[in-house]
């Protein structure tokens, strides 16, 4: 029977986070009463399985992989986020890893079957790789797509947009300031 209220606070479960990530553990925080542990990519492989079967935490779930890319950040460009959940002790946790662009990280999908859907998209979406993800390929966007949209250089418009298109219709022939017009005559009086 799953527990009514958490049965550890925040603070023990980041402890027993960072126990298990050992000397890979670079700190962590509390942020609105979620546990967050920051942990070295290297850590992952054997953090998993321990995040799953630690009696005390049972983060049997996991919710949630995303990235965020900071461009900025020289040989840290991107932070991969995991979000847990223990449905029997009513926990909430999550662990990031910073790691240059190109690299890889370990993935979870041998651990945690929801990883095989949600590493896809972080791969499509940003371009970072899974190392032992059994289909690691685009899965939102077409095969062949040209770069990954939220990466934060990639161009609000897409790739292949025009550079003039603001000002243009979808043919090229309209100017946005006589749209309305040609609408009303098109329309009739």
């Amino acid at each position: 029977m799953p527990a009514a209220s958490p049965t550890l606070t925040p603070e023990a479960i980041l402890e027993r986070i960072q126990h298990h990530a050992g000397a890979a553990s670079l700190g962590g925080r509390v942020d609105h009463g979620d546990a967050v542990a920051e942990v070295s990519p290297e850590a992952l492989p054997d953090l998993f399985p321990a995040l799953r079967d630690d009696q005390d935490l049972r983060l049997e779930q996991l919710v949630d992989v995303t990235a965020v890319h900071w461009p900025l950040d020289m040989g840290r460009e991107f932070q991969v986020v995991w979000q847990f959940r223990s449905l029997t002790n009513n926990l909430f946790a999550r662990v990031t890893a910073r790691l240059a662009d190109g690299a890889s990280v370990a993935s979870a999908a041998g651990t945690y079957a929801s990883a095989l859907y949600l590493e896809r998209e972080v791969f499509d979406l940003f371009g970072i790789g899974f190392t032992g993800h059994p289909n690691l390929k685009r899965i939102l966007l077409p095969e062949g797509y040209e770069g990954h949209p939220l990466r934060k250089e990639y161009p609000v418009e897409g790739p292949t947009f025009p550079e003039d298109a603001h000002r243009n219709d979808l043919v090229g022939q309209l100017d946005p300031d006589d749209f309305w017009a040609d609408v009303d005559k098109a329309n009739g009086p």
